[in-house]
């Protein structure tokens, strides 16, 4: 049950659709893509420095989209590399409302069609979903997400936290894995969420001894007739 809500609760289908976003503008020449701004162009280290780069416009389905950055750089000797720097995707779903994708650095490979976003990269929807993760790896091709460090998602009063996270077919299975910890405030006493497995522990509340109910307080039932140490019952016969 747990599964099947953290798949329907966490837009992992908005986070992939939002980092499309993020590389659109160089997937081809930015001159060619409309809607695209740039503070300035010059060259920095070898490399061409874009200020202030910024996308915005309409998806096939007319759900509106932007993308910002403090700066890219793209490298003039390997091409296909694009740097990005305190950067900010936002899109509209339909379920979600709008989704943000905060990242203080992106690495882009334009060829492989994969991004890496490292520090502090959190993802927010407008429904109220929080995802926090130091780094992810998208691959936008198999439509995957993998982060191999620590990540944390606020579903409202539930909070999911895993060692790492595999995302696979644009996010049909979500994959929790090392030391997976669900926290459900206000949840029914002694409610576990699913069968334990392998490497999880259950808080010691849930691991006591069960105590058995006690036993109702009854009175005593009336005794028809005379036997030792009890009263005889008292009425009158018609």
């Amino acid at each position: 049950m747990l599964v099947r809500f953290l798949r329907r609760a966490i837009p992992i289908g908005a986070v992939v659709a939002v980092l499309g976003l993020i590389v659109t503008p160089f997937l081809h020449p930015l001159s060619g893509v409309s809607g695209v701004s740039i503070g300035s162009v010059g060259i920095s280290g070898g490399k061409v420095k874009m200020e202030s780069p910024r996308l915005s416009g309409y998806r096939k389905d007319n759900r509106p989209y932007e993308v910002t950055a403090l700066e890219a750089l793209q490298d003039i000797r390997n091409p296909t590399e694009i740097e990005l720097s305190t950067m900010t995707a936002r899109i509209q779903m339909q379920q979600e409302g709008w989704v943000t994708v905060n990242a203080r650095t992106g690495l882009f490979n334009s060829q492989k069609e994969k991004l890496k976003l490292v520090d502090d990269v959190k993802v927010r929807t407008e429904s109220g979903y929080d995802m926090r993760m130091r780094s992810a790896d998208i691959d936008f091709k198999a439509g995957t997400v993998v982060s191999r460090e620590p990540v944390k998602v606020l579903l409202g009063s539930t909070t999911v936290e895993g060692d790492t996270l595999d995302v696979k077919d644009n996010g049909a299975l979500i994959v929790f894995d090392g030391r997976v910890r669900v926290v459900i405030e206000n949840a029914p006493a002694r409610a576990l969420a699913g069968p334990e497995r392998e490497g999880s522990t259950p808080a010691p509340e849930l691991l006591g001894p069960v105590k058995a109910p006690a036993a109702p307080n009854r009175e005593p039932a009336a005794v028809d007739g005379g036997s030792p140490g009890n009263a005889p019952a008292t009425g009158t016969r018609q």
